[in-house]
């Protein structure tokens, strides 16, 4: 391929103007959670992308609208891409930041150097104006190469409440030959940047266990009477116990051990067993031990293949200071539950009731309140070649993952839209949801070449088209 020279020339001489835009969007608040500015954080985005000649509008709720912005490309026949983003951020109550969480300060940051420190930095409003001021460069050096969509949602961080069905309602309007969200492919400086074949699905639970005709006291009791009357608390324990086996595997009846695992998968999970070192990654993870002595092979494979049943929190009775001694009425605890290629929601809801009401539990509640299938796209997909294509220009060779073990709702694109897609670029940045979140300065401009260079990659790897997928 041939990188884009001009373009990343552009973004060379502009990038004091684009760190600071970049530092001012971070300023903006936009916790979704909480409704603290994310209407004002989408207005000033969608200042930004009309001034960058985008047709742009809003959809969903006023409160946490979708932003949708559209350009042609400079010629009628380039290929048409259909871009993710996100500009809302999750909650920093309670959290202790060196530097205020808004404030966008550049420090040294331990893990990052030279760092953009904020929420938001690394997940994902940095990717974002990296993927704004690529657009912008091009603009300014004879046209974009492709056609662009851009869907940008202000509710990643409370589950996508609107983007599902925006997508239904659009899929002409959203067509388009492949699908692209630009994000960090490294963790810190000198890793191998990577590309992603596909994510997990996930969903959302719920398990309640409440007094009936098991036992259990209508109204909250003395705790002295459990020698006489049984607890919520205890019966949801002992239901959730035999969701696992004693190292904490899934262990629900009629749900297999793995997913879907293609031939072309075997590869790629031999090379990343390869590669992975479980020692360094028990000091990261800051874990003692893993689950089981299992061999890097098995951890590859389950990280990408295997559901997972987690219990995100317990809660029941008196959870305050000091001690009050209470029978609880009422047990709950949040769940999600991660689904490989070929779960599907209905199999797994299905399974899990049947499996409570065989061992007794048919009183237990399960409900979901979120949930998506897991998504893959074919190594072969120009889309994902092209992302390779831009790395080895610009002098990497990236390592690929079948699964990412995280869930993203890429299937939108398989299934809604039924186009391939691809995740990635060069840089690196981290702390997501936590205090000192950061993305790094030098990622963020790698970040940006790397996603020039793919763009252009893709319109030489799909070569001329019939013309611009169908827009409104």
């Amino acid at each position: 391929m041939s990188l884009p020279t001009a373009t990343l020339a552009y973004l060379e001489a502009h990038w004091p103007e684009h760190l600071e835009r970049t530092r001012a969007f971070l300023r903006q608040p936009s916790v979704s959670a909480q409704n603290r500015g994310v209407r004002e954080c989408a207005e000033l985005l969608v200042g930004w992308l009309r001034e960058r000649g985008a047709s742009v509008e809003l959809h969903g709720r006023q409160s946490h609208p979708i932003v949708y912005a559209e350009w042609r490309a400079a010629r009628a026949d380039a290929p048409t891409l259909l871009l993710y983003g996100m500009y809302d951020v999750q909650p920093v109550d309670d959290q202790d930041w060196t530097t205020p969480p808004f404030a966008a300060e550049i420090w040294n940051h331990p893990l990052g150097g030279e760092s953009i420190v904020a929420r938001g930095a690394c997940n994902s409003k940095g990717p974002l104006m990296a993927m704004l001021h690529v657009i912008e460069a091009f603009r300014e050096n004879g046209g974009l190469p492709v056609h662009i969509k851009w869907t940008i949602e202000g509710e990643e961080e409370i589950g996508s409440l609107e983007l599902p069905g925006f997508y239904e309602r659009n899929r002409e309007r959203l067509s388009a030959d492949a699908a692209f969200e630009p994000f960090w492919s490294q963790s810190q400086p000198g890793d191998t940047p990577n590309i992603i074949l596909g994510t997990k699905g996930v969903l959302g639970l719920e398990f309640i266990a409440r007094s009936g005709a098991w036992g259990g006291s209508r109204e909250v009791i003395h705790s002295s009477l459990g020698v006489w009357v049984a607890s919520p608390a205890w019966r949801l324990i002992q239901a959730l116990s035999t969701l696992v086996d004693a190292q904490q595997h899934l262990a629900v009846d009629g749900l297999p051990a793995y997913g879907t695992i293609l031939p072309s998968d075997d590869a790629l999970l031999c090379a990343a067993a390869e590669r992975l070192d479980t020692e360094e990654e028990r000091r990261l993870l800051g874990v003692q031990r893993l689950k089981d002595d299992a061999g890097p092979e098995e951890l590859v494979r389950r990280l990408s293949f295997a559901p997972m049943l987690n219990l995100n929190g317990l809660k029941s009775g008196y959870l305050g200071e000091g001690s009050h001694t209470i029978l609880p009425n009422e047990a709950r605890a949040t769940a999600d539950f991660r689904m490989p290629p070929g779960f599907t929601i209905e199999a797994v809801l299905d399974a899990l009731r049947a499996h409570l009401d065989r061992r007794g539990f048919s009183d237990i509640e399960v409900v979901m309140d979120s949930g998506y299938p897991a998504a893959r796209t074919p190594f072969e997909a120009p889309v994902v070649q092209a992302m390779l294509d831009a790395y080895r220009a610009l002098g990497v060779e990236p390592v690929v993952d079948p699964i990412e073990p995280s869930a993203t709702p890429y299937y939108l694109y398989t299934d809604v839209l039924g186009i391939p897609f691809v995740w990635g670029g060069l840089g690196w940045a981290g702390g997501s949801h936590g205090p000192d979140e950061w993305c790094s300065v030098r990622g963020l401009q790698n970040l940006m070449r790397s996603t020039a260079s793919f763009l252009q990659a893709f319109s030489e790897r799909m070569g001329p088209v019939e013309g611009p997928r169908e827009t409104r």
